[in-house]
């Protein structure tokens, strides 16, 4: 399993590296959460352990943010990741990082993980309910099953 803020520092330098600019807290919460999915997907277990929130614009890692309101991105973070999560990491920039961080939401809004996280809270809430787990598998096995479809 790998360090949470591992894998942001990776999808955040590699998103720099691809399109040549930092990239936004909103966008990074949201590939964050498609990493997590993929790993769901096709290794059928969870990357790492923080659980994601249900906040009004889309799935929240309280890490990463945490990282961006102090200003000092990833400068504590030492640990490297796997190989493995490298190319998972890949294949979510090369389908999801060309997206804009609303699309991106927009797209995060369709998981059931994240409408069952936000049940019961107007759409100005934020929300601290975390994503079950159980509804993310649901959400990768829908997304699996969709893309073998288009295949």
């Amino acid at each position: 399993m790998e360090n949470t803020l591992s894998v942001a520092k990776y999808l955040y330098n590699s998103y720099f590296e691809h399109f040549g600019k930092p990239m936004d807290q909103m966008r990074l919460h949201k590939l964050m959460y498609f990493v997590q999915r993929e790993s769901l997907m096709y290794k059928k277990e969870v990357l790492f352990k923080e659980p994601f929130l249900g906040w009004r614009y889309g799935p929240v890692l309280y890490s990463v943010r945490r990282e961006y309101q102090t200003g000092n991105l990833f400068s504590d973070v030492s640990d490297e990741v796997s190989e493995d999560t490298r190319q998972l990491a890949e294949q979510v920039l090369k389908r999801y990082g060309s997206f804009s961080a609303w699309k991106l939401s927009s797209l995060s809004h369709r998981e059931l993980s994240w409408k069952r996280a936000r049940k019961g809270l107007d759409a100005s809430d934020n929300g601290n309910v975390e994503l079950e787990l159980s509804a993310m598998k649901v959400d990768a096995v829908k997304e699996l099953a969709e893309r073998k479809w288009y295949e």
